[in-house]
């Protein structure tokens, strides 16, 4: 039989009938789709801004940190913890200021430069390094003058070089000599073949022997003394990093704040009288940050480079030669002196390069007093035994045109003396 739809309806009575549409249970309340909102953000309130730094402050403290491990005069730790501040905005100004730290004997140059190194921005430390290691490590691509191309100075700007009677040979003409002085100058470059470099920055040497005089004349003196048993100073250890790094951070701080309003072109007011070009360089810097610290830095500043440099410059002759001068006035002004009792004096004078001469250093004496035109003569005594020594009219010429005149109180500190000994010797 064949299947049709009218035989299956008769069939199945539910087969034409069309199925009736099932309703959805209503959605209770419950399950209703409730629309997402984002929870309410809550606004922390801004932390408070540390308050400003105290320069005045931070200046002190450099001081005093640096007064637990060195033994020197008050005015040379002023001079430090200006040059400290100068490592970190040096880009203000257009001199950069550099440092000749030296001793007549072990006295803790290489400590100083340690604890600058601590202190100072993204330092550069090298012992007794020969001069190619010196130009190589220095002259990088960093530091490459492109033209048409603008310079960024690049890490590390605080040079700092220990045990330089290693490095510098005799001569003016070296080159590693050329590079180191061109730094001193923002608008000076060094030139290496067809490159030219940039290796301006703030630099400090260490020293048993002097400089040569090309690069100390752009130096401020720091002379270190040997610690005498009451001094009282504390052996640095590598805890004493973290007050360091603490005050490191807070002369970033400083910077940061105060680079800007540093910055000078112009001369700062009332620069100490008396300062030849390159120290002028050196002292000006430092002045402006004093300045800007105010209080009582301004005036310390000036009063102690008008110390650093009362003897100092381009050369150690002056200094020699002051003291010569000294020797003479003491001695009562003789028609002359033998090279013996000069040395004699000489070695005596602590914290001066030539207290650790002897009495047989007169080629030195001469080769430091041939530049001024002054040779040693030969005198005889009696009438056989003949020696070396120098008349006191040749050295006239030079003390007039190169020293300032004798103080007032050396005629009372000469009778004084002279008083003494005459007591001594009843």
């Amino acid at each position: 039989m064949k299947l049709t739809r009218a035989y299956l309806s008769k069939l199945l009575p539910g087969f034409n009938r069309k199925p009736t549409p099932t309703k959805k249970p209503a959605a209770s309340a419950a399950a209703t789709p409730v629309p997402q909102t984002k929870p309410a953000l809550t606004v922390a309130p801004p932390k408070p801004s540390p308050p400003p730094i105290n320069g005045a402050e931070l200046l002190d403290s450099i001081a005093r940190f640096l007064r637990q491990y060195l033994v020197c005069d008050d005015y040379q730790f002023t001079l430090l913890a200006l040059w400290i501040v100068h490592t970190w905005c040096f880009r203000q100004f257009s001199t950069a200021a550099y440092l000749y730290i030296h001793s007549t004997e072990q006295s803790a140059k290489t400590l100083c430069l340690r604890l600058l190194a601590d202190l100072c921005d993204s330092p550069w430390l090298a012992t007794g390094a020969h001069w190619r290691s010196i130009m190589g490590s220095l002259l990088t691509s960093d530091r490459r003058l492109v033209p048409g191309k603008p310079f960024v100075s690049a890490p590390p700007h605080t040079i700092l070089l220990d045990d330089c009677q290693h490095t510098f040979g005799p001569s003016q003409r070296q080159p590693v000599l050329a590079m180191l002085n061109s730094g001193s100058q923002a608008s000076c470059n060094y030139l290496d073949g067809l490159k030219r470099y940039c290796v301006f920055g703030p630099k400090a040497f260490a020293s048993s022997l002097a400089l040569p005089s090309s690069l100390a004349g752009r130096c401020i003196p720091i002379t270190l003394r040997r610690k005498k048993p009451s001094d009282v100073i504390v052996r640095f250890t590598d805890a004493a990093t973290a007050s360091a790094v603490n005050l490191a951070s807070s002369l970033q701080s400083w910077a940061s704040a105060n680079s800007a309003a540093v910055a000078r072109q112009q001369a700062p007011a009332r620069l100490p009288a008396g300062l030849n070009a390159r120290q002028q360089d050196c002292a000006e810097p430092l002045l402006h940050i004093a300045d800007r610290v105010g209080g009582t830095w301004p005036e310390k500043a000036r009063a102690s480079l008008n110390a650093a440099f009362k003897t100092a410059d381009d050369s150690s002759a002056l200094e020699l030669l002051a003291d010569i001068r000294a020797i003479f006035f003491l001695k009562e002004d003789p028609s002359y002196l033998s090279t013996h009792d000069l040395l004699t004096g000489l070695v005596h004078i602590e914290y001066r390069p030539w207290a650790a001469w002897s009495t047989r250093s007169g080629r030195r004496l001469a080769a430091l007093l041939h530049p001024f035109g002054i040779n040693p003569r030969s005198f005889t005594k009696g009438s056989s035994s003949s020696f070396r020594g120098y008349p006191r009219e040749e050295f006239l010429d030079a003390w007039e045109r190169y020293l300032p005149p004798i103080p007032a109180d050396w005629p009372d500190i000469r009778a004084a003396m002279k008083k003494q000994a005459a007591a001594n010797a009843s």
